[in-house]
């Protein structure tokens, strides 16, 4: 029964000693920093600025909203001592619910520029992925690395260059979902 195992053994070494040899010799291995690309595509620009000018506005609503609540404190410190302990508490009741208000506005405004964020990453994502997919067949790709999963690239295998220019020739609406 060990003669048998050992019999087959030997064959199975020797193929591994052997095949990556000759496997090794189709592999043609690419790879794209996702980041560089993303900084780099129009429509990602595009997106980011779309998204800090709906930043700045929501922060300048915010600001307006601070500056009335500050002028609502001073008046209140201000007019302190003329009113009754009814209209203080009102007062005060009042300048809490603009804060909480305030603050409920800025989680708001946060998740709201937060999901726009995401569905522009993700679009853009889903078209760099379709990309990559095209060059990595019609380059006859083994394997194409992202960035995130690499600890050193050559150069020479830096495929980003040529996924930025391809999405630049393609149309962002086409066959994009969302």
């Amino acid at each position: 029964m060990r003669g048998n195992r050992l019999w087959l053994l030997v064959p199975a070494l020797l193929l591994c000693v052997w095949a990556p040899n000759g496997v090794a010799e189709g592999i043609k291995i690419g790879f794209v920093d996702l980041d560089k690309a993303l900084r780099e595509l129009p429509e990602a620009q595009a997106g980011a600025a779309n998204l800090n000018r709906q930043i700045e506005a929501r922060q300048k609503e915010i600001e307006a909203k601070r500056q009335e609540i500050d002028i609502f404190q001073r008046n209140l410190e201000k007019d302190f001592p003329k009113l009754s302990n009814a209209q203080r508490q009102e007062k005060e009741a009042q300048l809490q619910a603009m804060v909480m208000n305030l603050q409920k506005y800025q989680r708001k405004a946060q998740d709201e520029i937060s999901v726009q964020r995401n569905e522009i990453l993700e679009k853009i994502q889903n078209r760099l992925v379709r990309v990559v997919s095209q060059i990595g067949q019609a380059g006859h790709y083994t394997l194409i690395l992202n960035d995130k999963s690499v600890l050193y690239v050559n150069g020479a295998i830096d495929l980003t260059q040529q996924v930025v220019a391809a999405m630049e020739k393609q149309p962002a609406g086409k066959g994009d979902r969302k």
